[in-house]
């Protein structure tokens, strides 16, 4: 729940820095709308996944699939007040992108074809006094589209009066709260979605926390949204911390490497410690282990950390190498006993 919870705050930051206005909260538990806060909020919701991606957490919070050319797909989606008055809500697709390992929403509606794709029953709604309206969004995608990933969003839109109640002109401010949409378009299966860790640097932050980042490669074809917590162990006089979360908002392109870190909030030694990371996308997950010593000073960054996962590639290469040596020196006695018979 909390990590569904951290994503939709993380689309309404995204929506918030590309739109430079302020941002309704949403929420995304099951439970119903939020208490009501005071002004109170609008928040939008998806309903449904896609019947092989029921089991991807990714794909309860956003629409991602990857659908054939001529196809058409719906979602069931909800918008919801929280606020003792009833809100005019208008809905509309837009175009969103990759940028800064963010998922912004374009400046340009329709800098791609993906808002041209999408429509909602209902693209205007008033959304009653604590209550709730369900949705539906259908994505059709022409038989001529070209093979690609495309990014976009549903947004929902609350605007204030353009005049004040005396009659005279205000300050119109603007709140959208939205769902993300990651749609690859081609022939065949779904492309392969994987990353990598690559390497875990230990540092303090400017005040002396401890703070670990994760450098992360996106091997695969497709975006992904990167959750995860770590755990540290064995440390002096055998002190323990985890599970601590990750930082969230990291959305990485294919072919794409970006830092993840991981904070504690507390002061701890230097070390040594044992780290175990895990990092998910999706229905993707990895795992790293390995020992690390955090510098003493703040506002610095250590070694990497020795990761346990390279020393299996690392003896496989000492291996084949003595096995290529010792085939050599097999050759050659044969070619002398040959040459000598």
């Amino acid at each position: 729940m909390r990590t569904r919870l951290l994503a939709s705050i993380g689309v309404l930051l995204a929506a918030q820095a590309a739109f430079g206005t302020p941002i309704a909260q949403a929420h995304a538990d099951d439970a119903g709308p939020a208490p009501a806060r005071p002004g109170g909020s609008i928040g939008i919701r998806l309903l449904e996944a896609s019947s092989n991606r029921r089991d991807d957490p990714r794909a309860r919070l956003y629409i991602v699939d990857h659908i054939n050319p001529g196809t058409t797909i719906s979602r069931r989606f909800e918008i919801t007040n929280t606020s003792g008055a009833p809100q005019r809500v208008t809905l509309f697709p837009g175009a969103a992108e990759i940028r800064d390992n963010a998922f912004m929403p374009s400046a340009d509606r329709d800098a791609n074809e993906l808002a041209s794709w999408v429509s909602i029953d209902r693209p205007n709604v008033v959304v009653p006094p604590y209550g709730r309206i369900p949705l539906r969004a259908t994505i059709s995608v022409p038989p001529n589209a070209s093979r690609g990933e495309r990014y976009g969003g549903i947004w929902a839109e609350v605007a204030s009066p353009r005049r004040l109640p005396d009659g005279r002109p205000g300050i119109q401010t603007i709140n959208r709260v939205g769902i993300r949409i990651y749609l690859d378009v081609g022939p065949g299966g779904d492309p392969p979605s994987d990353f990598e860790i690559v390497s875990l640097t230990p540092g303090r932050t400017p005040s002396g926390l401890p703070q670990v980042r994760a450098t992360v490669r996106n091997t695969g074809e497709r975006a992904l949204d990167l959750v995860g917590r770590m755990w540290l162990s064995d440390g002096p006089s055998g002190l323990s911390a985890g599970p601590i979360p990750a930082q969230v908002g990291t959305t990485l392109a294919p072919g794409g490497t970006a830092p993840v870190a991981v904070v504690l909030g507390e002061t701890l030694p230097d070390g040594p410690w044992r780290v175990k990371l895990e990092l998910s996308s999706g229905r993707v997950h990895r795992t790293v282990t390995g020992t690390l010593t955090f510098p003493p000073r703040p506002a610095s960054w250590g070694r990497d950390a020795l990761i346990d996962s390279a020393l299996p590639w690392f003896i496989g290469v000492i291996a084949a190498a003595i096995l290529a040596v010792t085939a050599l020196m097999a050759l050659l006695v044969r070619r002398r006993r040959t040459g000598g018979s």
